[in-house]
């Protein structure tokens, strides 16, 4: 009996350590990248270049980025050159949407939806000194059709931040949980 009160007491004190530790990483991160949710998890396969790699993919993907003058020599300069996939874990990092350039795979949130999305700037406009960003997903066959009242993209108040790093199915844990909890994921 002594011995399983001491063993619930060192399980105890490493569940109250993880969690601890947890909170300090989350805590250092959310200085450090100025987000206030600074690690996604993807959801979705709107960046997925689905098992290709760049030159195939680009040989599909081509006209639609010619539509707004983006070339291969060009795409492959961008962030994220490949995409990512759903349960790929994302760093998410704030940066002053002046600093935003086409190619950059940006983070931001519509006003009436709960979930951020992740996709690549394809154009910039200037309305008013506000900036908007086009934005298109790497699977999509179109950009998105986002308005911020007449002017088709996100309005920069929007923008949460800039991918910085992806870390490849690490996220997929979590997509596990949301399903056996019953939530989407």
């Amino acid at each position: 009996m002594a011995n399983a009160k001491k063993e619930l007491k060192e399980v105890l004190k490493g569940i109250l350590l993880a969690i601890i530790i947890y909170f300090v990483i989350q805590v250092s991160l959310v200085v450090s990248t100025g987000v206030d949710n600074p690690i996604s998890v993807v959801i979705s396969g709107s960046m997925d270049h689905k098992g290709y790699d760049f030159d195939q993919w680009w040989d599909i993907k081509e006209s639609e980025y010619h539509n707004y003058g983006i070339n291969k020599d060009m795409f492959e300069l961008f962030p994220c050159t490949n995409g990512f996939s759903k349960g790929d874990l994302l760093l998410i990092k704030s940066i002053h949407p002046t600093n935003i350039k086409v190619g950059d795979v940006i983070v931001f949130q519509r006003e009436n939806d709960s979930i951020p999305i992740v996709h690549r700037v394809v154009h910039i406009s200037m309305y008013q000194d506000v900036l908007y960003f086009l934005t298109k997903g790497d699977y999509n066959p179109v950009a998105d059709n986002y308005y911020s009242g007449s002017i088709q993209g996100i309005n920069e108040e929007h923008v949460i931040g800039k991918v910085r790093s992806v870390f490849p199915d690490i996220g997929n844990i979590t997509l596990w949980f949301r399903g056996v909890l019953g939530q989407d994921a």
